[in-house]
């Protein structure tokens, strides 16, 4: 890439960011429900009035995602419309713009954990946990059931364990946070029995009001550690699940350590974690990766790094890393390959 070429490219970058928090505040405010459910072209006097939002702070956002092609405004009426086409995967998709206001509130913190002298690490217990469950819940509510019925289930389907679920058996789910999957897989699953763990206490209630908004009696959540679970659970779970939460953890081998103590000889280890390669020289050019790796720098790598042995691995731990960290912890890796790759995931399905 030339020096014109990469300032186009560097240029691009900080557009795109500044059009992300106009999408964040798209979702959060609801102006992109009401435009995708609209059954014509709508006025922005009929957006203000429906959200009740002021008309000219209103006309600034539809300008923006006009501009950004995200909206068609007819030249003539001056209506605005969202393109059939365009619809659902704005719905599915805009939750992840809002974590920029989550990440601005930390970067201070943030900023404090990158010195020698500073702290290693940000809880999720602190004072802002609850805004960041908030923005989670937000964020995986709109991708959770397609993400479960057309992945997960396939998946677990093509392994064999998806009877095994039907008929009941014993689930647990490590780092269930505000129990976004654990819930959604209860409710497919009613003769199995689940348990939601995770050690953010705001998480675990998030749970239990959506369980309970769910009318679900199948599941129960309860706080605790990872690296430490009960010895009264030891080999009592037919199936135990980890989403997205390992690389997050102070010491992820001590935590496959205790889900291999509770997991039944005959039963399943489901690993899902961000599947980008361990070198970062492999992920090059990847804005994808990028993305994760500048998240990490704000979540999962200050989380990591709360209590020792600190080992830190970041959200982009990568695939063949966690191959050999579930390998050296005993499991089996089941499955005509290794591991399968969809998207930015990687799922692993594990054996004793």
């Amino acid at each position: 890439m030339d020096k014109e070429g990469f300032g186009k490219y560097f240029k691009s970058i900080y557009q795109n960011g500044c059009l992300m928090l106009s999408i964040g505040l798209g979702h959060d405010l609801g102006l992109f429900k009401v435009m995708c459910e609209a059954k014509k072209p709508i006025s922005v006097e009929e957006v203000a009035e429906c959200l009740k939002l002021k008309e000219r702070y209103t006309k600034e956002w539809l300008s923006a995602m006009v501009a950004a092609g995200i909206i068609l405004q007819n030249r003539e009426t001056n209506l605005y419309t969202v393109p059939e086409e365009f619809r659902e995967t704005i719905m599915t998709q805009m939750g992840f713009a809002p974590i920029l206001f989550t990440l601005g509130k930390r970067s201070d913190k943030v900023k404090e954990c990158f010195k020698k002298d500073g702290p290693y690490g940000i809880s999720y217990q602190d004072e802002e946990a609850s805004g960041w469950f908030d923005w989670f819940d937000g964020y995986r509510s709109l991708m959770c059931d397609n993400t479960v019925d057309n992945e997960y289930i396939p998946l677990l389907t093509q392994q064999g364990v998806v009877p095994k679920l039907e008929s009941g058996i014993k689930v647990l789910d490590v780092g269930c946070g505000s129990g976004s999957y654990a819930n959604v897989l209860a409710q497919r699953f009613p003769n199995s029995t689940f348990v939601g763990l995770d050690y953010s206490e705001v998480g675990v209630e998030k749970a239990n009001r959506t369980k309970s908004k769910k009318g679900l009696t199948n599941i129960t959540f309860t706080t605790g550690d990872a690296h430490n679970l009960p010895e009264e659970w030891t080999e009592s779970f037919d199936f135990v699940f980890v989403y997205d939460v390992l690389h997050d953890l102070p010491n992820p081998h001590k935590a496959l350590e205790q889900i291999y103590k509770v997991l039944k000889n005959d039963g399943y280890f489901s690993l899902i974690e961000i599947g980008f390669h361990s070198n970062p020289v492999d992920n090059a050019g990847d804005r994808s990766a990028a993305m994760y790796y500048a998240c990490s720098s704000f979540i999962c790598l200050p989380s990591s790094m709360t209590q020792e042995p600190r080992i830190g691995y970041g959200a982009c731990w990568g695939r063949e890393e966690i191959e050999k960290a579930i390998k050296q912890a005993n499991f089996k890796i089941s499955g005509k390959s290794s591991l399968i790759v969809i998207g930015t995931k990687a799922f692993f399905l594990c054996t004793k």
